[in-house]
């Protein structure tokens, strides 16, 4: 249980100091007593004491004294002075010397509890006051201190840091920002985030995040360029309380090297291809010289081992073949000329290629397409290679003969072609992983399938070069589905102005 709070009562009149007994310890109070200012004083010394009544004229010491000593070594202790009718008038100059209160004798039991009360009230506000000073000065160093580490840790990241309010207007940013973007304003000044970096394409993400504040899009991330220099940003909101929208902030990371070496890795794919497609195209030709009997007569051992021979060539002049694909796509040198295209010509003529192997493997081919089609624009032998690629999968991962359906579809803007088979089925987990390079599906079915693993790299590869979209879906056991979306010649003419529709 707490202590209970104390009163002094200093007063040379014992049935002053008895009467105020029985007043103040009904009232929950401890009351202790000394019959001049030199026994109070002692008192004090001794005991806890919250409030201090004294009478203002006794023997030995009187409440001048024991005022001015109160307030030297007890300064929070309130003084409450008790006089007689005849000496208000030093009660008051008792108060200017900081005396709390005086009450005149005699006094009523009401008013004295009253006015103790009130200074036991003054001593608890005080002290909550005293508390809320220490708490707010602690919470100040604390957000002082937690301000400091934040901008240390701001300050010695590597990646660049810009935190903007919701008018873009740039508040924080590092000395890396400074450094990646060159235009930046000095540290510690404010700007608009065009001072800092002029990218419509970064106004519009960081606008896009504010405008859908409460929607399920977290962080935008895309690639700047700036100059010679690849930035990766990532933008993302800034919270406050009660998830209030305070801003946003983007993490710039330099990727200048990687793309540099990526292009490196690209360059090296290329030059290394070209030099080995074309010794690996001499000894196929000098083979095939040797198999058609040009150079003697062979053994039926010799024509077979020359005949494997021949296929694992022809297997490294594919692999090359579509290096070369993939060099040049990312390159962005793989279109090279986009033409209007009846994409149902191409589909046809690639059904007509593929049905004698499709028949061999008891599979039967499909093709659905409306009356009229409309017109793409597009790299023939790049939109040749995609279905190719698609429609020989769908085949090749068949291995029990079944159906493969190929159907084109106009949406208005767009076209759609399905390429679905009931084949082996792809596993889920396996499915983001498919348009990776050298990657294959693996299962017992089709180990007899020879790839490289580029060929759905590549269709992607072509596809998005041509503003279109591939995706997949797959059960295993019962086949796949790979879909592409493509532009069709209307909607290509109006985003490129130099580029005619023919004539109907």
């Amino acid at each position: 249980m707490p202590s209970r709070e104390t009163v002094l009562v200093v007063d040379d009149e014992k049935v002053v100091r008895d009467g105020c007994c029985r007043i103040l310890e009904p009232e929950g109070l401890q009351v202790f007593t000394a019959e001049n200012g030199q026994k109070g004083l002692e008192t004090l010394g001794r005991e806890s004491v919250n409030v201090v009544l004294c009478d203002l004229k006794m023997p030995v010491m009187g409440a001048l004294g024991v005022l001015e000593k109160v307030k030297e070594s007890y300064p929070s202790i309130p003084v409450i002075i008790i006089t007689g009718h005849g000496t208000v008038e030093s009660a008051v100059e008792c108060m200017k010397m900081g005396a709390y209160d005086f009450i005149t004798k005699p006094f009523r039991a009401d008013h004295l509890v009253l006015v103790v009360r009130r200074a036991l009230e003054k001593i608890a506000l005080e002290r909550r006051t005293q508390q809320l000073q220490e708490e707010r000065a602690r919470s100040l160093r604390d957000l002082a201190t937690e301000q400091s580490r934040v901008r240390t840790i701001v300050s010695c990241m590597a990646d660049g840091v810009l935190v903007t309010t919701p008018d873009l207007q740039v508040v924080l940013h590092n000395p890396a920002a400074t450094r990646l973007l060159k235009s930046a304003p000095p540290d510690n000044q404010e700007g608009a985030l065009s001072d800092y970096i002029n990218d419509d394409n970064l106004s519009d993400a960081i606008k896009r995040l504010l405008a859908n504040a409460e929607g399920q899009e977290e962080c935008i991330a895309q690639e700047l360029v700036l100059g010679r220099k690849y930035l990766r940003a990532l933008s993302a909101l800034v919270y406050g309380l009660e998830q209030q929208v305070l801003g946003t902030v983007t993490v710039l990371h330099d990727i200048t090297s990687f793309r540099e070496l990526d292009e490196m890795k690209s360059n090296f794919v290329h030059h290394v291809s070209h030099e080995l497609r074309a010794p690996l195209s001499a000894i196929k030709q000098q083979h095939s010289v040797i198999l058609d009997g040009l150079a003697g007569d062979l053994t039926d051992k010799q024509k077979e081992l020359l005949n494997r021979a021949q296929q694992k060539i022809q297997g490294l002049l594919d692999m090359i073949n579509d290096l070369l694909d993939v060099a040049k796509i990312e390159s962005g040198h793989g279109m090279q000329q986009q033409v209007p295209v009846s994409l149902a010509d191409i589909l046809q003529q690639t059904i007509a290629l593929m049905r004698a192997k499709a028949e061999e493997q008891g599979i039967t081919l499909e093709l659905e397409l409306p009356a009229k089609l409309p017109l793409i624009q597009a790299d023939v032998r790049a939109i040749d290679e995609v279905f190719t690629n698609l429609i020989s999968n769908a085949i090749n991962y068949s291995p029990d003969g079944g159906e493969v359906a190929i159907a084109a579809f106009s949406h208005g803007e767009y076209l759609e072609v399905q390429v679905q088979d009931t084949g082996v089925g792809i596993a889920a987990e396996e499915i983001p992983k498919i348009f990776d390079k050298f990657y294959r599906v693996k299962d017992p079915q089709t180990r007899q399938v020879i790839g490289t693993g580029l060929g759905l790299s590549i269709v992607r590869g072509i596809i998005e070069a041509h503003r279109g979209s591939v995706e997949v879906e797959s059960e295993l056991g019962v086949g796949t589905t790979f879909r592409v979306l493509l532009p069709t010649i209307l909607e290509a003419s109006s985003s490129e102005g130099d580029t005619e529709t023919p004539e109907s």
